[in-house]
């Protein structure tokens, strides 16, 4: 335990600051501190002796896991005091209480794999990803916005376009179905977050016509909004007990227009006080409603993410040489074994993938050989009946190409993240 002289120096600061006591009070906890003492104990002044009487709070204050209790938690403490005076035992007790702070922290974070979102040129609802977590005491509505920033918050290349004026929307997750969902992903702010608690948000947004590499960079802004109301989009709490405010904004795609905090300050009293306890923007793209860098303790918090005009499909294409003595020598008879792996990357399904590869020059198409995932596929143009995979000319002979198609007629969307592998092989003549 720390000495006696250090407990009542860390008393005095929590009495006296004016500060967020949840930053120190760290759990609810009661101690009972028993000191056994003489009567020459009462020597000391009245005011240290009430000190001593609250030294069971000073525990928690050395706690260094961030369990916090809940905004409003009455915090009770009592310290007994057990002495004899003239040989008579007596015992004295003191209590000291207070109202745990709301402590407002939370935090967004860019959910993309640390990469640009790649999108194409003319798209329409393309789509980012970011995460809200509520990192205080208390249960808290999010007010939610998008805003074009700078620069890429990838690095190069540079930033240098904006999506279609007005078509930059937010929305959060329903939890239905995973991925944005126009039908199912309508809200536009975060209800009743529970501390500890997560939502997905994404940002939905028109690409204009644009060129290969162009970058549009984003930011993502949360604002805290009140609680305690479900189903109904909480005020935002625009400043706190300390003097610090938030900007003003418009936010649930400009549902919402707020006017910006009043500094007030508070004495620091035993009841619930609000306090920011929310961290400033990493970099500086991630801006606040203000259009400058996000500080800390504004009540807001964002982070960034940005598009870049690429294809969404990437393809790896590999051969490998079986010659017909078991060697890798590519002479005549060999067979050359083609490995096409297609993967999707970005937040947004693909429609009508369509892979197709020409059979190359001096070697003839192996019949039968082709594989979709490591399932044989026919040779014959018979979809959707046995499978969606052709050799063009199968019939006419000599076969010019391969083709396969993974949307299956256009039924079927690709994922992000999916990754198809394709495997067909030729003989060299």
């Amino acid at each position: 335990m720390l000495p006696v002289s250090d407990l009542f120096k860390d008393y005095d600061y929590m009495l006296n600051r004016n500060d967020n006591r949840s930053n120190l009070i760290t759990t609810t906890l009661t101690e009972f501190v028993v000191v056994m003492s003489r009567s020459s104990m009462f020597s000391q002044s009245r005011n240290s002796l009430s000190k001593l009487f609250a030294l069971s709070l000073v525990p928690a204050l050395c706690m260094s896991g961030k369990v916090y209790a809940a905004a409003g938690d009455l915090i009770t403490s009592t310290a007994t005091i057990d002495y004899v005076i003239s040989g008579v035992p007596s015992t004295a007790t003191a209590s000291a209480a207070f109202n745990e702070d709301r402590r407002i922290n939370f935090m967004v974070a860019d959910d993309n794999g640390g990469a640009a979102v790649p999108v194409v040129s003319d798209m329409p609802n393309a789509v980012m990803q970011f995460t809200v977590t509520n990192l205080g005491n208390d249960v808290q509505d999010f007010l939610l916005a998008a805003s074009n920033t700078a620069p890429n918050p990838y690095g190069l290349p540079a930033d240098n376009f904006d999506p279609i004026p007005a078509s930059i929307q937010v929305f959060v997750e329903s939890g239905a179905t995973s991925g944005y969902q126009p039908a199912e992903d309508t809200a536009s702010y975060i209800d009743e977050l529970a501390p500890t608690g997560s939502r997905i948000v994404y940002v939905v947004a028109d690409m204009p016509a644009v060129n290969l590499d162009d970058v549009a960079a984003i930011a993502f802004i949360a604002q805290v909004a009140q609680g305690g109301t479900p189903g109904v989009e909480g005020a935002a709490i625009d400043n706190d007990d300390n003097s610090h405010v938030s900007p003003a904004g418009a936010f649930s795609n400009g549902g919402t227009v707020t006017t910006g905090g009043i500094p007030v300050t508070n004495p620091n009293t035993l009841g619930t006080e609000t306090v920011f306890n929310d961290p400033a923007g990493g970099q500086p793209e991630d801006i606040s409603t203000a259009g400058v860098t996000d500080v800390v303790s504004n009540g807001q918090h964002s982070d960034s993410s940005a598009f870049q005009v690429s294809s969404p499909v990437l393809l790896n294409k590999s051969v490998t040489v079986i010659d017909t003595l078991g060697g890798n020598d590519p002479h005549a008879g060999a067979t050359l074994r083609y490995q096409i792996d297609v993967t999707v990357s970005g937040n947004t399904p693909v429609d009508n993938l369509v892979i197709s590869d020409v059979i190359p020059p001096n070697t003839t198409y192996t019949d039968g050989s082709m594989q979709l995932n490591a399932v044989a596929q026919t040779d014959d143009d018979d979809a959707p009946g046995t499978d969606f995979s052709r050799a063009i000319d199968i019939t006419a002979k000599p076969v010019t190409s391969i083709e396969v198609d993974l949307s299956q007629g256009g039924t079927v969307q690709v994922s992000p993240g999916d990754t198809n592998t394709i495997i067909f092989e030729v003989t060299i003549d």
